[in-house]
């Protein structure tokens, strides 16, 4: 069945529905005013495939920058929308056909068509074992096994299996199209990585290496016009800082803002602070393959349960994280287990765990770098104190990047979010095969890795439940290598009279408002 976008949407309507600015935000003569963002940390690799842009600081200011086939709007329930998309249709149960739509802009002024698309989504930048998308494709399009032109504005894409959450992938992230013309101009990678040409309201104007992002309004965008004349991200790591910036009107937005330090900004006059919850989430990883003393399941099995997950979210962000003891969420419709229990703070259980270990008080590693996540090292350290209450020795140590923490192996603490509507997103998107945690060497289980095949391959509803069911049991119970912690809050600080609404993940959108084009 074809499903096309409404066509009553006119570009009208997207006028319309643009960002609304205050008069006080407007500068003389009627222009539109520029965005000054602190940020805490930058990645100033700006081509969305590559795989040093698998990160929050990298998607918040690439999200302005790009536009995929569908869009996924996360503040309505993610739900998934048409973007260059302008229809999908289902050939086979292998094989969906996409029309593009008319007359998008590239930054460089070239005009979008088909051909772009199968670049974008090809061998070369995308699915070729040496391209620079590898890693992306591993993440977040596994199942794509080739694109085809049939006209300027019409491709097929195949799937290498039946692919339950095909058109989720296509909203996700991955599927960003670039020019294909400006990136075989381009003098080498680094050179084409560092500037990429996309069709998103804003084009990339200076970039200074590590420091600082300057974003230039695309005013031929096809959803509108750009809010913004320009936006730039100030890179400031500590949270004073961004404070002061903020206050001194040096900054219309700071991001990464803690709970100790909201009251700093709700009693400035002009300030308030926004976002709070999210579907991002804190968790932890055990790597036992290189990590002998914890090759104990039941070791293992402790760990999880001493965590107090409440006294966390509670004391620790003061009620504004959700503590989380399972991997289902309301999102995930008729697979979601509201009933399921999960791990919970249990010191009983543990201490039986405990008992019927080959434990006797062996250190355990838990390398951090400690400032990258918000309440990142209060985090690390209150759970090597509920650890220690439980009688388990944990050692926090202090590493200068995430290579050093990776190499140690132990413990490690992460982030990952739901990208859509489906566990597949989840559980399987964070430690399969392709992922960290299996692709160092920590961890595998091969039974997990065969039901998260048949999660992302089979459209029987009752099979799907069924594995998803069974792949938190063995993460859990039978082999655990992860356990979730709480949910991971974005929290800004901003102007009163600016016009921002958050995403409950790390991307920005700063773009005007599109208009409402189901994907149903």
């Amino acid at each position: 069945m074809e499903t096309s976008r409404r066509t009553f949407l006119s570009m009208t309507a997207m006028a319309a529905g643009a960002l609304a600015l205050p008069r006080s935000l407007l500068a003389a003569g009627g222009q539109r005013p520029s965005l000054n963002i602190a940020v805490q940390d930058l990645r100033t690799i700006l081509e969305p495939v590559a795989s040093s842009s698998i990160a929050n600081v990298s998607w918040r200011v690439q999200y302005s920058i790009f536009d995929q086939l569908l869009r996924t709007d996360y503040n309505d329930n993610f739900r998934l929308n048409f973007a260059l998309a302008t229809s999908l249709k289902q050939i086979d149960a292998k094989t969906h056909e996409i029309v593009l739509r008319d007359n998008v802009k590239f930054h460089d002024g070239s005009t979008m068509t088909a051909d772009d698309v199968v670049f974008s989504l090809g061998v070369e930048r995308l699915r070729g074992d040496k391209a620079p998308g590898a890693a992306v494709v591993a993440n977040f399009l596994s199942s794509l096994a080739n694109v085809q032109k049939v006209d300027d504005r019409t491709i097929r894409l195949f799937t290498k299996t039946e692919d339950p959450v095909f058109a989720n992938r296509l909203g996700a992230w991955g599927t960003q199209i670039i020019s294909a013309k400006a990136w075989k101009a381009a003098a080498s990678y680094d050179a084409w990585a560092a500037k990429p040409i996309g069709t998103g309201p804003y084009k990339i104007g200076d970039v200074r290496s590590g420091d600082e992002i300057t974003l230039v309004a695309h005013d031929e965008y096809w959803g509108g016009q750009p809010p913004f004349a320009s936006i730039r991200f100030k890179r400031l790591p500590e949270i004073a800082a961004r404070i002061a910036g903020l206050k001194a009107g040096d900054y219309d937005i700071v991001t990464d803002i803690t709970p100790d330090h909201i009251s700093e900004i709700e009693g400035v006059s002009g300030l308030t602070v926004t976002g709070g919850e999210a579907m991002w989430f804190r968790f932890l990883t055990f790597a036992p393959l290189k990590t002998p003393v914890l090759k104990d399941v039941n070791l293992r099995r402790a760990l999880a349960f001493a965590i107090d997950r409440e006294g966390l979210a509670d004391g620790l962000w003061n009620g504004r994280a959700k503590a989380l003891t399972s991997w289902q969420l309301p999102i995930f419709g008729d697979i979601n287990d509201p009933e399921r229990k999960g791990v919970s703070y249990d010191p009983a259980l543990v201490k039986e765990l405990l008992a019927k270990s080959s434990y006797k008080g062996e250190e355990i590693p838990y390398p951090t770098v400690g400032t990258y996540y918000p309440m990142q090292l209060p985090d690390n350290q209150a759970l090597v104190e509920m650890w220690k209450a439980a009688g388990i020795n944990v050692k926090l140590i202090m590493c200068e990047n995430w290579d050093q923490v990776g190499n140690i192996g132990g413990i490690n603490d992460t982030s990952g979010g739901a990208f859509y509507a489906d566990p597949v997103s989840m559980l399987w998107q964070i430690i399969g095969p392709t992922n960290d945690l299996q692709a160092s060497g920590g961890w595998t289980n091969a039974e997990f890795n065969a039901l998260g095949n048949q999660l992302e391959t089979t459209l029987d509803l009752a099979k799907r439940k069924a594995a998803f069911k069974r792949m938190q049991d063995i993460v859990e119970i039978d082999d655990p290598c992860i356990t979730p912690l709480h949910s991971m809050p974005f929290i800004y600080g901003q102007k009163t009279d600016l016009a921002f609404t958050p995403n409950p993940l790390p991307q920005m959108w700063l773009g005007p408002n599109l208009p409402s084009e189901p994907v149903v």
